[in-house]
């Protein structure tokens, strides 16, 4: 039943419709996400319902566990778009505090129930909830008999060997390895990041390379020190899409900097971005961060990368010349 796609911010906010719900905090959504979002469609279509994702913010990670959660791969506002891009009707958002992680799994399951009259529930093998994780596949489907709904259980799925379909393996991708390509495997999509452009030192302008600060929100992964190949949409009025960009990430070393930055500098491209919005989608690690011994040296291996990642953008099939000044 797919009529309409729409994101609410608590179960009290849902209509009186049948649905088919899945649960979780589908961090990225990747493509074992979107698989299991595509079984939770094809139910709901089966059973007349609404393809309903119930997911939680804060992570209940940074409510549980502050000081080791991890950094989250996207915004909640990107999951919730994703969620629904990936074939879901509705999305609902639970602020996730101490009160929820104490709730028993019964009381929980009591509210979804009445909130969403589910005709069916699927969850990954792996998910529970409830205090102290009580809420397992085993507890849904002791109930299923008495609330009247299907249970299904996904197994976790991953046919490339190479590439885990796993939140944890796109953080250590992207923030450890700078392997932003893995991570695009993994998600089914470029890792991207999105922000508003801020004043930064324009050191890049005084060296011939003109950039944008990009700062996006807290809390998020942040791809490792180095020059990435991109794409750059820019909002506002402007809004233009896809634009080939090279991306600087880390602390200028050079300069003895303490302030890690993003810094974007748009190929074939001059306006001004301040205080705009843009999305970044990280497509290759041209090379990892290092100091130079000089300007002039750092200005001659700029040059360098520049000319390698037109290469990469090229062979991307971004619209970008592989010739500097054409």
């Amino acid at each position: 039943m797919n009529s309409e796609s729409s994101i609410f911010r608590s179960l009290a906010a849902l209509p009186g419709d049948r649905h088919v719900v899945t649960i979780g905090s589908f961090d990225g959504v990747h493509r074992g996400h979107q698989y299991l979002i595509q079984q939770v469609a094809e139910h709901a279509s089966r059973l007349n319902a609404f393809a309903l994702g119930v997911t939680f913010d804060p992570h209940p990670a940074e409510v549980l566990r502050p000081d080791k959660a991890p950094p989250r791969v996207c915004t909640t506002s990107v999951r919730t778009q994703e969620m629904l891009a990936a074939g879901l009707d509705r999305v609902v958002v639970l602020e996730f505090d101490h009160q929820m992680a104490n709730q028993s799994a019964d009381d929980f399951l009591s509210e979804l129930v009445a909130a969403t009259h589910p005709a069916g529930i699927i969850i990954g093998e792996d998910f529970a909830f409830g205090h102290k994780r009580q809420g397992t596949p085993e507890f849904l489907r002791e109930r299923a008999g008495q609330y009247g709904y299907e249970l299904t259980i996904v197994p976790r799925v991953n046919p490339d060997s190479q590439v885990e379909w796993s939140s944890s393996f796109i953080r250590r991708e992207v923030a450890q390895n700078g392997n932003v390509r893995s991570a695009a495997d993994a998600l089914g999509r470029l890792f991207s990041l999105s922000g508003t452009v801020g004043d930064g030192e324009k050191r890049g302008r005084e060296l011939g390379y003109p950039t944008a600060n990009l700062r996006p929100p807290e809390g998020l992964i942040i791809p490792a020190d180095g020059i990435y190949a991109a794409l750059v949409d820019v909002n506002d009025e402007i809004n233009q899409t896809g634009l080939p960009c090279l991306v600087y990430v880390g602390k200028r070393p050079t300069f003895d900097n303490d302030l890690r930055v993003i810094e974007v500098y748009i190929l074939d491209f001059d306006a001004d971005l301040y205080s705009r919005n843009i999305t970044v989608h990280f497509i290759e690690l041209v090379r990892p961060d290092r100091a130079f011994d000089s300007a002039d040296e750092l200005v001659q291996q700029m040059h360098n990368d520049e000319v390698n990642g037109r290469r990469i953008l090229s062979e991307f099939g971004a619209n970008v010349s592989t010739t500097l000044g054409n």
